[in-house]
């Protein structure tokens, strides 16, 4: 016979099988739990196949308004409390006689009542986070994680299987949920949204999960648990955190539809968005996770197990199967990894079985750690910008290999704002839209159409009281403008040429989509002591949050008035323009001055270009992509024919620093800098984590009177010792340089082609030093090629290098430099010191 699958909320039949609701933009509920409720049902047997499976069931309520005194039926009865109805258990074995009950937890218990461990009942007068104090003693030996019930509750038991749990909308704040009732194998126990709501719940203390099994790997297993649809949010900082959801010791569970967000700061990575510990033939699927400091899914000795159709984004790392003695055994399907920032998309240390299949890995920043390694394997994915595709073990292979119908083709996600509804959605035009095994779609959904681009009404300023005459504030009618076009879903705001300027007090901010903010022949300038704030604020409000997509700024004079303002670092550090948590924005046809920066395009901040500016006057830094610590934070850039000119005083002109990856600056030109200022700069700060600069092309860009490098080409430069920091694959084609040119300090697979450099070129030294310093073992470059270029003066650094600034290092191999000098002219000979490096010499005369 056929078992009902009402419990597991695939049919909607009655009071207490009520469908889920489906959030807009989120994945289909119903499908996903359709698809794997049979898991839940494995093993069940039928004695009389004539008699219909009985089903008795009721449903409860709990919501952030209730009261746990109530009894739960209704939403006007409902409990207060998540964990309201769920047995806690003994966190250690209790004598008879004691006074002092010790529990995992009283969530859902009231202040004052009675307790039942079985036959006794016994009543307790206060209660402290984990245990209780009783009236009187406890008449016998109690074991440890034996179950504790309320005696005033569900007849002194707990929830029956098939139960239904509904929680209503609104915020359930260190209000967790802790459960250890299981269900049987045609009923679950499920926990879902009330239909129409949408629950969060949420903890604001780092070491307390919002939702979590009470369980060890010595208890009972508990079963046959649904949780459904479920918000679960931390951002607590704290090390040892605890996860989103914790699961330790359960088999036969259904993680459907649930978004678990855990950003709280944790140098130990132990908030895992989702914990599993001794579990098995658990289903996680239709979910969004995300953990920025840990995994998405951590798994220890957990066998059976199915992650399909999810999506794990801008996490610490994806999956993790840890090894030793904890073998698992994971089938990751039709899942989607999007932008891990440290490490990579999966990882297993154990030896069980962990295979990964029609899923799409993108945006895989790091060089330490492969998107895909270890003890694992899999087919039929696609991997787009990665740094590092495959690792040791990977499919078997001592490095690392491919499945045989892997493919390396763009997505072309519809969107990569989380607000939105097609946020990682591929459409049917993509290539991966027919790439799986049985010749459908890689990732967690199924592909949709294009959606037509939309209708951008034409919004004047003037409409909303902006003047233009230098005097009125301008900036609230403005704002006003694009306010509009954000809720219109996209417009072109207009800002009209003025004899005067549009004084601004405040800072302009685009938030929205298809937004195109346009004023040819205009000048915006800051008020005079308004601070140190931004003119131009362009972006969503976080990575996870929301991403501001299709904006385009042009035309424009843009006045930081930077010298007018109040001058305390404390103030802030202002651009003209600041692009942070964004895509696909163009800036166009704009001159900035009187700036403190100019354009930086920051964290998380991806296919964009910046197209004829033209920056003056500035005290920082002219022009910067910069991930700020986050690995593959800033991509897929374009700078194409922007200047950074006449300046008295400056640090530098463009920085490409930490975490920037698929940076081209194309005919880019610095020249005039006051001060000691440099012009290209390709560099990192000394961050924790191992960060990554890759694949950054200067073609036809020129530096002219400056007083500091030309070009400087490093990864951590000075006295920081960060080893595990790297900078490579930078290309100078066809450049020209009027003064110094450093590339040192362990970059790897630099190119100079083409072109000309007039000062020296100094190879694993600072340029300007006297004596040459490199800071020891760690200035020598890893390996460069000068290929059909002409410079003033090569000084070569040819000892060995570590990146630790010690030879020998235990941890981090020493490296030999490796310098190939291909038809190159030298105005004067070659300084080398010291005889260590392979260095590759082709005469020839150069371009």
């Amino acid at each position: 016979m056929v078992v009902p699958l009402r419990a597991a909320g695939c049919v909607p039949s009655g009071q207490s099988n009520t469908r889920p609701r489906q959030r807009p933009g989120s994945m289909s509920t119903t499908s996903s739990l359709c698809r794997h409720a049979w898991i839940l049902l494995i093993g069940i047997v039928v004695a009389d196949t004539s008699q219909a499976v009985p089903v008795s069931a009721s449903e409860y309520w709990v919501a952030p308004d209730g009261d746990d005194r109530l009894d739960g039926t209704s939403r006007q009865t409902a409990w207060a409390s998540p964990s309201r109805g769920q047995p806690t258990r003994t966190s250690e074995a209790v004598p008879r006689g004691t006074l002092k009950l010790p529990v995992y937890s009283t969530e859902g218990f009231l202040d004052s009542g009675r307790l039942r461990i079985g036959q006794h009942v016994v009543a307790y007068v206060s209660r402290t986070e984990r245990s209780f104090v009783l009236a009187g003693p406890w008449p016998e030996n109690v074991a440890v994680a034996a179950r504790v019930y309320d005696a005033d509750l569900l007849g002194g038991k707990s929830f029956a299987p098939g139960d239904v749990i509904l929680l209503a909308g609104g915020v359930f704040t260190d209000r967790p949920l802790h459960f250890c009732q299981s269900g049987a194998a045609d009923r679950p126990i499920t926990y879902r949204p009330a239909p129409g709501h949408r629950p969060r719940l949420v903890s604001t203390r780092f070491d307390r999960s919002p939702v979590r099994h009470l369980g060890s790997r010595r208890s009972p297993t508990t079963t046959h648990v649904v949780l459904s649809g479920l918000d679960i949010r931390n951002a607590a900082d704290g090390n040892h955190g605890a996860p989103g959801l914790d699961l330790i010791g359960m088999s036969r569970v259904l993680v459907a539809d649930c978004r678990i967000h855990i950003s709280g700061r944790d140098l130990n990575g132990d908030n895992n968005a989702i914990r599993l510990f001794q579990c098995d033939q658990i289903t996680i699927t239709g979910c969004r996770l995300h953990s920025r400091f840990a995994n998405a899914v951590g798994a220890w000795n957990t066998t059976a197990t199915r992650v399909d159709h999810c999506v794990i984004y801008e996490c610490f790392h994806g999956i993790s199967a840890s090894g030793g003695a904890y073998v698992s055994h994971l089938d990751v399907d039709h899942c989607t990894f999007y932008a891990s920032h440290r490490f990579g998309a999966l990882g297993s240390e154990s030896s069980g079985r962990v295979r990964l299949t029609n899923s799409i890995v993108a945006q895989m920043g790091s060089l330490r750690v492969p998107a895909l390694s270890g003890h694992a394997g899999g087919d039929h994915n696609c991997l787009w910008h990665v740094a590092v595709a495959y690792g040791k073990g990977w499919n078997g292979a001592t490095d690392g290999r491919p499945g045989a119908h892997d493919v390396g083709a763009d997505p072309e996600f519809l969107s990569q704002d989380p607000s939105h509804p097609l946020f990682l959605k591929i459409s049917t035009r993509s290539p991966l839209a027919k790439a799986a095994k049985d010749g459908g779609y890689l990732g967690a959904f199924k592909p949709v159409p294009t959606p037509p681009s939309p209708a951008r009404p034409v919004i004047d300023v003037r409409e909303f009281g902006a003047r233009g005459d230098g005097k009125h504030d301008d900036a609230p009618a403005i704002q006003a403008a694009v306010r509009l076009a954000e809720q219109l879903g996209g417009g072109r705001v207009v800002v009209p040429a003025t004899e005067a300027f549009y004084l601004l007090g405040s800072t302009i901010r685009i938030r929205g989509h298809h937004v195109t903010l346009t004023g040819p022949g205009a000048r915006l300038k800051l008020k005079d002591a308004v601070g140190r704030i931004h003119l131009l604020h362009i972006g969503g409000d976080g990575a996870t949050r929301s991403v501001a997509e299709h904006i385009e700024v042009s035309g424009f004079l843009m006045d930081g008035s930077y010298r007018s303002q109040p001058q305390q670092r404390a103030g802030g550090l202002p651009r003209c323009v600041w692009v942070e948590h964004a895509g696909h924005v163009v800036i166009r046809d704009v001159e900035i001055r009187d700036a403190w920066c100019g354009v930086s395009l920051a964290t998380n901040t991806r296919d964009c270009l910046v197209e004829n500016v033209t920056v003056t006057d500035w005290d920082h830094d002219a022009f910067g992509a910069s991930g700020w610590g986050i690995n593959g934070g800033c991509t897929d850039v374009r700078f194409l024919r922007c200047r950074a000119v006449n300046t008295p005083k400056c640090v530098k002109a463009w920085e490409i620093e930490e975490g920037a990856q698929r940076i081209l600056l194309e005919d880019c030109v610095v020249e005039n800098l006051g001060g000691t200022g440099t012009g290209f700069y390709v560099r990192h700060h000394g961050y924790r984590w191992p960060v990554l600069v890759d694949d950054v092309t200067f073609r036809r860009c020129s530096a002219e009177k400056i007083n500091g490098d030309g070009f400087r080409i490093a990864t951590a430069p000075g006295s920081q010792i960060r080893p595990w920091i790297r900078t490579r694959n930078i290309r100078l084609l066809d450049c020209r340089c009027v003064g110094r040119t450093t590339i040192a300090w362990g970059v790897e697979n630099v190119l100079l082609r083409g072109g000309r450099f007039d000062g020296p070129v100094c190879l694993g030294f600072a340029a300007g030093t006297d004596p040459l310093e490199g800071n020891g073992s760690k200035g020598p470059v890893r390996s460069v090629t000068l290929q059909q270029t002409r410079v003033g003066q090569l000084l070569i650094n040819s000892r060995v290098g570590n990146p630790t600034g010690k030879l020998g290092d235990t941890a981090y191999a020493d490296y030999v430099p490796n310098i190939r000098l291909l038809k190159v002219r030298q105005d004067q000979p070659a300084k080398v010191v010291g005889k260590d490096a392979k260095i590759e010499i082709q005469a020839g005369p150069s371009r």
